[in-house]
């Protein structure tokens, strides 16, 4: 399984990253918008996880644009938010997201949605 991470926060990403790879899952980091749409243009991933909260671009937007892309129309996709609004959740459905990871979470829990990704 090979997933993208997106998320700004270097020290989060990089502890996502590390947590997936210690269950033998590939994941790959994206900082930003741009390097996420160059990534799923050159890439196929398993499963793309989008913090909400991008310095360039909301997760909902990319979420969107992930799927308009040919290798982003059926991959698994989870955001990861600071909200658990059903609002917040309307909306990530409305794009296509398949799963919503509310933070803080744990390694495990983390673990246990990405799975659910496949």
């Amino acid at each position: 399984m090979k997933v993208l991470v997106v998320d700004n926060n270097e020290e989060l990403r990089q502890f996502l990253i590390q947590t997936l790879q210690e269950v033998a899952i590939e994941a790959v980091g994206a900082t930003n918008a741009q390097e996420t749409m160059n990534l799923v243009k050159e890439e196929k991933f398993d499963g793309i996880i989008i913090d909400a909260s991008l310095e360039d671009d909301d997760g909902i937007t990319l979420a969107s644009q992930v799927r308009e892309q040919k290798n982003g129309k059926n991959v698994p996709l989870l955001i990861m938010s600071d909200f658990s609004t059903p609002l917040a959740r309307r909306m990530a459905k409305s794009v296509g997201c398949d799963e919503m990871l509310v933070k803080p979470f744990g390694a495990g829990q983390f673990i246990e949605r990405v799975r659910t990704l496949r």
